[in-house]
């Protein structure tokens, strides 16, 4: 290896795979157990970014990395939606020019190296879960992701991939000093944040539910607003509203400039 380099894995480039069907008579698209394995081996080596049928007209949509051209029709090789007769077969690259926050389309590290994957969730102490549980959902709309009743271990989420907060209710018999500590951390900051579409409108549902607002809307110096807020135990979050770009600015917005 040459000195100055360090191993790593190759860029990968984003292409798609689009299967439809025509117009006359009625296509056998293969069943989902041929088309698992297929998956399942894309998954395996990080290529697999998305897939799913089609409605109208019915289809596939395949999305997938590979280091180049060449390597993009190598796997698609062994695709099972291809070759169907009555269908359209198309292969495009494609090189996203601005990415949102709903999908994170960077190549996952390579397995084995170590590397931090996921933020998977953050435990926040409260007094009685039961009451925990139910004004998480009703006045932030989380949703339990994963409980286990024996245990009292319970998770709640915005949806599927997000981060979960871990609400966890101390008990006596922890022993000390695990019990201690954790109700000492009951009403403190606990340095999560939201994003949030509008905190005006997060404020108008807080003060409807009777939350706590620790801090109202405020602009910051770096363009967007935030809002602090706190559950019914005191435990403290903000929510932040993030600063448009010009170029997705509002029409009327526009106007007014």
């Amino acid at each position: 290896m040459k000195a100055g380099r360090r191993p790593g894995p190759k860029p990968k480039h984003l292409y798609l795979r689009v299967v439809r069907a025509g117009r006359e008579g009625e296509v056998d698209f293969p069943t989902p157990g041929i088309v698992r394995p297929f998956l399942e081996r894309l998954e395996q080596v990080g290529r697999l970014v998305a897939h799913g049928p089609l409605r109208t007209p019915p289809g596939d949509l395949l999305v997938f990395r590979a280091t180049d051209l060449a390597e993009a029709r190598r796997v698609l090789r062994t695709d099972p939606f291809a070759g169907i007769a009555r269908t359209s077969y198309e292969f495009l690259e494609w090189s996203p020019a601005e990415r949102g926050s709903g999908v994170n389309l960077d190549p996952p590290p390579p397995r084995g190296s170590g590397r931090l994957t996921s933020l998977q969730r953050v435990a926040v102490v409260v007094r009685d879960q039961e009451q925990a549980i139910a004004w998480y959902q009703g006045v932030l709309g989380l949703a339990i992701r994963s409980q286990d009743a024996d245990t009292g271990y319970v998770e709640l989420a915005l949806g599927r991939g997000t981060s979960a907060i871990s609400l966890i209710a101390p008990r006596a018999d922890w022993g000390e000093p695990y019990f201690s500590e954790a109700v000492a951390r009951i009403g403190a900051a606990t340095g999560i944040v939201f994003q949030t579409d509008s905190v005006r409108a997060l404020e108008l549902r807080l003060r409807n539910a009777h939350a706590t607002v620790t801090q109202s809307v405020r602009e910051e110096p770096w363009g967007g607003s935030t809002i602090r807020f706190a559950d019914a135990d005191g435990n403290e979050f903000l929510a932040f509203e993030p600063l448009l770009s010009k170029s997705r600015a509002t029409p009327s917005a526009r106007r007014r400039s």
